[in-house]
């Protein structure tokens, strides 16, 4: 089986797919380079099949007989090929995509809660899991690059925050939400100096906490800030995209990270080596001839490191 870390682990994360053009092509084409295992600027039956499968694992699509894959190979090959290219393979994908949705694909559910707005105000428990939280920062993208979406999650969020139903998000409330940032993306966690000034920056009518419309600005600066520090969580390991600096041309390569250091000012390198082409599959994209004997430009600014995962959602690799 062909790992296909590209594809979605969720249904949130197929619904934002969905409903994003733009995210939808670029995870559509990264996905077909994964699977057009010959090379040929084609997906076919077999190389179908394999994709079907991995997102019968990930994400429970129905599992296709030979039959079906022809009928859906079929459906899509407008050029009668034999098989999809990347503009027909779009459309294949995000029918995929819907169908997989369709099979009641698993994800948390939201705990079931009194609203009553005449009770006693509750304190906060810090450790209630928020299931409306996204997981990883593919997800994070994809709310911050549709306003709709965006605002769908912070509501379900602030919904699942507002344990005590008074229409508001207080201090002990917000330092939940960061909580579970912090644990699931490794947002630095506020002191309560930090987490008075958040509340107090979004505080327009001075009520003491965040209405819907404050606290949609504060999530957003808050997923924002957590995509920047899910930057800094590389592992030894972790293979890498990043540019070779023994060279002007910007290119990026592939490379694994051996080490991350820190110097002063809070400057941080990542230690790396460099990655041979496995063999046929675009050398390119691996730097050759000079450099891979770990002597030589293998310290490069964590600044300019992507995570292999991550390089994909954005760039056909």
């Amino acid at each position: 089986m062909v790992a296909i870390p590209e594809l979605p682990q969720d249904a949130r994360f197929v619904r934002a797919l969905l409903q994003s053009e733009e995210l939808l092509k670029q995870q559509a084409s990264s996905v077909f380079a994964r699977c057009d295992l010959n090379q040929n600027g084609q997906i076919e039956r077999d190389e179908l099949k394999v994709l079907c499968e991995a997102m019968h694992q990930r994400i429970g699509l129905k599992r296709l007989d030979q039959i079906e894959l022809g009928i859906r190979l079929g459906k899509f090959d407008d050029d009668f090929s034999g098989g999809l290219d990347s503009a027909e393979f779009v459309n294949l994908y995000k029918s995929l995509l819907q169908d997989a949705l369709g099979e009641d694909v698993c994800e948390p559910n939201p705990p079931a809660r009194s609203r009553s707005r005449g009770r006693s105000r509750v304190s906060k428990q810090p450790s209630l899991e928020l299931a409306n939280l996204p997981s990883d920062p593919r997800y994070i993208r994809a709310i911050l690059s549709s306003e709709q979406l965006l605002r769908q999650q912070a509501l379900a969020a602030f919904g699942e925050l507002d344990r005590d139903g008074n229409g508001q998000i207080d201090r002990d409330e917000l330092f939940g939400l960061c909580l579970q940032l912090h644990r699931k993306l490794g947002l630095k966690l506020p002191d309560d100096i930090e987490l008075g000034v958040q509340l107090a920056r979004y505080d327009e009518d001075l009520s003491g906490g965040l209405d819907r419309h404050e606290f949609l600005q504060l999530y957003k600066q808050l997923l924002q800030e957590s995509l920047a520090r899910a930057a800094l969580r590389l592992n030894v390991g972790d293979e890498v995209i990043v540019p070779y600096l023994g060279e002007e041309s910007g290119r990026r390569y592939h490379a694994l990270v051996t080490s991350v250091t820190e110097e002063g000012a809070g400057r941080r390198f990542v230690n790396l080596r460099w990655l041979r082409p496995p063999m046929g599959q675009r050398p390119k994209e691996y730097v050759s001839g000079h450099g891979l004997d770990d002597t030589e430009y293998t310290r490069v600014p964590l600044e300019l490191v992507k995570l292999k995962a991550e390089a994909d959602t954005t760039m056909s690799i």
